[in-house]
């Protein structure tokens, strides 16, 4: 997948990391078996006590999917033989960028990522809006993530 891509679901990923901010919002794009591809909100519960043996973060600093709404969706998305095709999340007021935690957490502690496959979106989100998006992509030759910038229209 790419930036061009994303361009129909950049309005729906936009305003739900707008009506998150000044927390991180996170979700899901899912590409179903139709061929469609759709984006899919999941609630950022980092600093409660569900996600306490998760991460230590608050919603301002970091995310930890709704692990019921994030099964969920992943069910219902291979039942009917799609596949999930990118983790998205914002960064509010810092930038769009893959931060260490965000490779660490793609990679899951080893080498090559966990969800193997799946792209990383990031989207820098500020008071006034959304102002910039990147994908992140696993590229096997050079064994670290590519970054492309996906356009944001506001």
């Amino acid at each position: 997948m790419t930036g061009a891509d994303l361009q129909p679901l950049m309005a729906g990923i936009s305003a739900h990391a707008q009506s998150t901010y000044p927390a991180e919002c996170c979700g899901l794009v899912l590409d179903g078996g139709d061929g469609s591809r759709r984006f899919v909100a999941i609630a950022n519960i980092a600093g409660t006590a569900a996600a306490a043996g998760n991460s230590q973060r608050t919603r301002r600093d970091g995310y930890v999917m709704d692990p019921k709404a994030l099964l969920g969706a992943l069910a219902e998305v291979e039942q009917g033989g799609g596949r999930l095709a990118a983790i998205v999340h914002s960064h509010p007021d810092v930038g769009a960028y893959f931060s260490r935690e965000d490779r660490d957490m793609a990679l899951g502690g080893g080498a090559e990522p966990l969800w193997p496959g799946v792209q990383y979106l990031v989207i820098s989100c500020k008071e006034a809006g959304v102002d910039a998006a990147r994908l992140y992509t696993w590229d096997p030759a050079c064994g670290d993530f590519a970054e492309e910038q996906v356009p944001v229209f506001m």
